[in-house]
């Protein structure tokens, strides 16, 4: 290749760069370290509008001192230290804008070998509050649902108690029932919350220990014959939360049990580079949408809810541990398959 050719080459380079830096909607500055500071050499629009400053003053001073408020020092100069170093920074911070202190997500990119550097700064401030004001409107509304379930669960069992009139008996008895549902809910979208909120690091489990914790937290469980056969099973990689899965599906296959003593199985195989376990019932199968949503041939929307949450966080668990779900169907029952990673290959 000539040399013009080159040139022109690296002339196009160059413009396209530009044309990224100018019109990124997040906040770009590229900076030289100079003694461990850096020096502002140039921004793009969108930072001169988020930190409000004009860009032919800002050239030439220092960043720190622009954005950084003084009791961030400590952090703005670790992050200078990876850049001189030649390491990136990711991190969720503070920093001085146009409209006060907003919490913006940072991304540090090294450049020349630590003596320059680019920073990217996204505002991060009404997605932060949003999910704070979420957080505490859902602690509420979970306290205040349990609190008024335990009402009902009390009232209505003393009312049908103290009645002899079948017309009173009956509706309070349904009472109780929609309360335990009220109830079963809250503690599934507690349990959702959890395994959302969590960032798995796969360790090895045994799964006699699993089911074990998961037949524990199954109320319905004494009301019925569940045999299980796992220990024979090797371990497998989960992130703590199996036993939630495990004992939504022993409890969605006691609760719809056509029998007076339902009887649930559970058990676990080796089958090729999966270890599948496996919940066995005799009850009437999934109804189509909730087999759908399970197995995931069907996006969660908010029209497409089913009878709680118990599926949707069995489908989330095992996918979260780099699993899958299966369901088959047969004349004697259903059976929903989780396929986990074996602990050793």
């Amino acid at each position: 290749m000539e040399q013009s050719d080159a040139d022109s080459l690296e002339r196009a380079d160059g413009d396209r760069f530009r044309y990224l830096f100018e019109n990124v909607q997040d906040a770009v500055v590229e900076f030289e370290l100079r003694d461990g500071e850096p020096i502002v050499e140039t921004v793009n629009d969108s930072f001169c509008e988020l930190f409000g400053v004009d860009r032919e003053r800002v050239v030439g001073g220092s960043l720190n001192d622009l954005i950084v408020p003084n009791d961030y020092a400590t952090e703005s100069s670790r992050f200078d230290q990876r850049t001189a170093a030649g390491k990136a920074n990711h991190a969720i911070v503070d920093r001085r804008t146009e409209d006060g202190l907003k919490t913006l997500l940072y991304r540090g990119i090294p450049h020349e070998g630590g003596d320059r550097g680019f920073a990217l700064y996204t505002d991060l401030t009404d997605d932060i509050r949003q999910e704070r004001e979420l957080a505490v409107l859902n602690r509420v509304l979970r306290y205040n649902v349990s609190e008024a379930v335990d009402g009902l669960l009390d009232r209505s069992a003393a009312l049908v108690d103290a009645a002899d009139d079948p017309d009173v008996v009956e509706p309070a008895r349904d009472i109780r029932e929609h309360a335990l549902a009220l109830e079963r809910t809250s503690e599934e979208a507690r349990d959702v919350e959890r395994v959302l909120d969590a960032d798995p690091d796969l360790e090895p489990n045994a799964l006699d220990s699993v089911v074990e914790d998961a037949l524990d937290d199954v109320r319905l469980a004494e009301y019925a014959d569940v045999r299980v056969d796992v220990a024979d099973a090797p371990d497998v990689l989960s992130g703590g939360h199996l036993d939630r899965a495990v004992a939504a599906l022993v409890d969605n296959a006691v609760r719809y049990a056509d029998a007076q003593t339902p009887t649930v199985r559970v058990s676990a195989r080796s089958e090729g580079d999966v270890v599948a376990l496996t919940v066995a019932d005799e009850g009437p199968g999934l109804p189509e949408q909730e087999r759908r949503l399970l197995v995931g041939d069907l996006d969660l929307t908010p029209l497409d809810h089913g009878n709680g949450l118990g599926l949707w966080l069995v489908r989330w668990i095992a996918t979260a541990y780099d699993g899958d779900v299966a369901y088959e169907r047969s004349d004697d029952g259903s059976e929903i398959t989780l396929e986990l990673r074996p602990a050793e290959p």
